[in-house]
């Protein structure tokens, strides 16, 4: 359901926010200037976590999935919802969501998909629109991120991708990324990554 999915990772997120906020020893009001980008955003378990620090200013999210965008968005009125995915090029990909295990859904043809689809559950095909962190940035004239928390289900590395030029700048200052079978199942890992 919604309200699961939304709190997924709550005490991760919490506690990764909670390390930058002490590491860069940042006011309120400096916080309240922040940028903060949610690429994978599913139901919005990072914008309740930034809520839990009174952030409600500058979340840029990124969910492709229609029924999951507009629902976090009614819960979450004050984010910048991007239907469409970050990505290393501008172009379209296909987005694979698995109809009872949206959480699970990936532009990385991923082996579970086949096991899902063999118990009986269909996997949707979506054309999505993507878009590069950089392009994303230069046209809503983003200079820094603060935080960016990415759960794209294997396709970190193409997000990162499309952020070089800020990664090797330095103007993306932290984040987080899921790291095991899904990076994996897309022929990366963490190391090639990090």
């Amino acid at each position: 359901s919604f309200e699961e999915l939304n709190n997924i990772d709550i005490q991760i997120h919490h506690m990764a926010l909670n390390y930058m906020f002490n590491r860069f020893k940042i006011s309120k009001q400096l916080i309240d200037k922040q940028q903060f980008f949610d690429v994978g955003c599913n139901s919005g378990s990072f914008v309740k976590s930034l809520g839990a620090f009174n952030i409600k200013n500058n979340i840029h999210c990124f969910e492709p999935h229609p029924v999951l965008s507009k629902k976090t968005k009614e819960v979450y009125p004050y984010i910048k919802m991007n239907e469409f995915c970050l990505s290393n090029n501008n172009n379209e990909l296909v987005l694979n969501v698995p109809t009872w295990s949206v959480g699970l859904s990936s532009v990385i043809e991923r082996p579970v998909f086949t096991s899902l689809h063999d118990k009986g559950q269909e996997i949707n095909k979506l054309t999505v629109q993507c878009k590069t962190v950089e392009e994303y940035c230069e046209k809503n004239d983003i200079k820094n991120i603060f935080f960016m928390k990415i759960d794209v289900e294997g396709a970190e590395k193409l997000v990162l991708d499309g952020a070089s030029n800020m990664l090797k700048n330095k103007k993306i200052i932290g984040g987080l990324f899921e790291v095991g079978e899904t990076l994996k199942d897309a022929n990366t890992s963490e190391s090639e990554i990090c």
